[in-house]
Parts: structure tokens; C-alpha cells; sequence
């Protein structure tokens, strides 16, 4: 599985809006200037992105359930020990993390060398370039990628993105798609 990390599992829009008042509704928000992420203080914003709530757990039942979890970020090379350290902090298991790509870059590492089944994803454009080379494509909802971009099968692939607010609504999907998994849950809360 190929999870993207701003905005999919850390609530970087929050510390976006708390620094420049970015609208959510434009991406990528034109009020941050370019390379931000690259300067200590785009570094330490991006430290201080809260998790999503669920987030993590959702993800260890993927992994625990034998798939591989590769975080493929557009953070700055710079960014990924502070990345892995963010991941671990949080409690997210981690097979692989990558940063530094660009969108090209996300979709080859996500369809050529992870193959990946799933694609979590925040991004408009990289969705509507994935979704028809993903069997499942997850976006995390925001107001700027409400109308995905017309794209080479965009429209009859389009039924196929999985829209999530909230990582409990993958963690519920999950658990309801597989029996086993829930009974075993189940058993946990006797």
C-alpha cells in the first residue's frame, strides 16, 4: 500500500492554515511560497502536523493483515529522517518512506516498483493520474479535491475512488470486508 503523509495522515492543512490562512479549497494552497518545506521553518511546521485520529491504528490492522505500508511523500529529501521520527512517534508501521518525489515520481514508485493494491492519497491531480492504474484509490476528503481532474479514464474510474473523512471509515470498511477480522475484534470487546 502506498500512503501519501501531508494531509492523508498528518493534518498539515491545519498548521498551513494556522501560519498563512491558506484556503483549502486551491491546491496546492498558492499563499505558501515555493520551497517552504525545504527552510527550518517549514521543517518544524511540518513536525508539529497532528496525526489524524485512527490513522495509525487503521494502518497497523493493514500491516497485521500482511500488507506492506510505503509512506511516498513530496516532503523534501530534507524531510525524511524528521519523517521517519514523526511516523514513529506516532505509532504508524512503516515498511519504506520516501520523500522527495514529485508527482511523476509518486505515481511510478506506487504502480511500478510497490504495485501497490491501495493508494491513500490527498491530491487531485496525482488521484486522477492513479485511478486507473490502482486497483483502490482512497482520498482523503478536502474542498480542493472534490472534483477530480478529467484525466485519460478518469471519468468511469472515477466511481471507483474511495472518498474518506475520517480514517474510522477505512478502519470500519476493513474490519466489515474482512469476517474474520471482525469477529476476532468482536471478541476483543467482550
Amino acid at each position: 500500500m502506498a500512503v501519501d503523509v501531508d494531509n492523508t495522515v498528518a493534518n498539515t492543512n491545519l498548521e498551513l492554515v494556522r501560519r498563512f490562512g491558506v484556503s483549502l479549497k486551491k491546491y496546492p494552497a498558492p499563499e505558501v511560497p515555493p520551497g517552504f518545506f525545504c527552510t527550518e521553518e517549514g521543517l518544524r511546521l511540518l513536525q508539529r502536523a497532528e496525526p489524524f485520529p485512527r490513522a495509525a491504528e487503521t494502518l497497523k490492522t493493514l500491516a497485521e493483515l500482511g500488507y506492506r505500508i510505503a509512506y511516498v511523500s513530496s516532503r523534501p529529501g530534507d524531510a525524511l529522517f524528521l519523517t521517519v521520527r514523526w511516523l514513529q512517534k506516532h505509532g504508524f508501521p512503516a515498511d519504506q518512506v520516501l520523500c522527495g518525489l514529485d508527482r511523476q515520481g509518486k505515481a511510478e514508485v506506487a504502480t511500478k516498483e510497490l504495485q501497490a493494491v491501495a493508494v491513500f492519497e490527498d491530491d487531485p491531480v496525482l488521484a486522477a493520474v492513479l485511478l486507473a492504474h490502482v486497483p483502490a484509490l482512497w482520498l482523503k476528503d478536502w474542498p480542493y479535491n472534490r472534483k477530480l481532474p478529467a484525466g485519460k479514464g478518469a471519468k468511469w474510474n472515477a466511481d471507483r475512488v474511495i472518498r474518506f473523512r475520517a480514517w474510522s471509515e477505512v478502519l470500519k470498511a476493513v474490519v466489515t470486508s474482512n469476517p474474520d477480522l471482525a469477529a476476532l475484534i468482536g471478541k476483543k470487546g467482550e
